[in-house]
C-alpha cells in the first residue's frame, strides 16, 4: 500500500504533462502561418515574410526608384536629362490578396527638345511567402500612358508640329522575389512585361525591374 501511494503523486501528474505537451505543440503550430498555395512550406507567422500580406495591411512601393540621369554621348552635341518616379501604393483585402495601383512621371531633356510621360493604372497581386525572409508577388494591371514630345522650334522644317502627343493603353506584369531584410520593409527584383494595347506605336518592353518599399 505504501508503494501505491509512492507512485500516485507521479501517476496523478501524467495528464498534466501530457495536457502540457499537447499545448505547447499546439502553440507551435498557430505560430507557423499558413501558406497561401497547397505544396508552398508554412511559414513562421512572427517573421518578415509571415507578417507581410496579411489583411488590412497598406504597402507602399517604387517599382522603378526614383532615378536622375545625366547623359553625355561622346560625338553628339548636348546632353540627355532624364528624370523617372513611380510611386506605388497596394491594399490587402484579404490574407495575400492585394489591390492598388501607381502613378508614374518621366522627364528627358535631349538636344533637340524634351518628353514628359505621365502613366497611371489599377493593379492586382497576390503574394506567396515560402521562407521567413522571401516570398513571390506577382501583379497584373493596366496602364494609361500619355506622352508629349516638344522639339525645338529652329530645329524644325517649316509647318512641321512643335509638339507631339500620343496615348496608349497597356497590360503590365510583374513577378518580383521579394526579401524582407527586416520588418515593415523589402526589396524586390523581377521579370516585367509591358504590352500597348492600343496607340499607332505599339511597343512591347521585357525588362527586370527593381521594387523597393514598406507596409504598415
Amino acid at each position: 500500500m505504501k508503494h501505491l501511494r509512492s507512485l500516485r503523486g507521479p501517476l496523478a501528474l501524467a495528464p498534466l504533462a501530457v495536457l502540457t505537451s499537447t499545448g505547447v505543440a499546439l502553440a507551435q503550430e498557430q505560430e507557423m502561418r499558413e501558406p497561401a498555395v497547397a505544396g508552398v512550406p508554412a511559414v513562421p507567422a512572427q517573421s518578415p515574410a509571415g507578417t507581410f500580406g496579411q489583411s488590412g495591411q497598406i504597402a507602399i512601393s517604387s517599382d522603378a526608384g526614383l532615378s536622375i540621369e545625366h547623359t553625355n554621348v561622346s560625338g553628339v552635341d548636348g546632353t540627355t536629362t532624364t528624370l523617372r518616379l513611380r510611386p506605388a501604393l497596394d491594399y490587402f483585402i484579404i490574407d495575400n490578396l492585394s489591390v492598388g495601383g501607381f502613378v508614374g512621371l518621366d522627364y528627358a531633356t535631349v538636344p533637340s527638345g524634351s518628353t514628359t510621360t505621365f502613366a497611371i493604372g489599377p493593379r492586382v497581386g497576390y503574394n506567396i511567402a515560402f521562407s521567413p525572409f522571401l516570398s513571390v508577388w506577382p501583379r497584373v494591371g493596366f496602364s494609361f500612358t500619355s506622352t508629349s514630345t516638344d522639339f525645338d522650334d529652329e530645329d524644325l522644317p517649316s509647318g512641321v508640329d512643335a509638339s507631339v502627343t500620343a496615348s496608349n493603353l497597356a497590360i503590365n506584369l510583374f513577378a518580383p522575389l521579394m526579401f524582407f531584410p527586416a520588418e515593415h520593409f523589402f526589396l524586390g527584383f523581377g521579370p516585367a512585361l509591358d504590352v500597348d494595347l492600343t496607340g499607332d506605336t505599339k511597343t512591347t518592353t521585357i525588362a527586370g525591374r527593381l521594387t523597393i518599399g514598406g507596409w504598415f
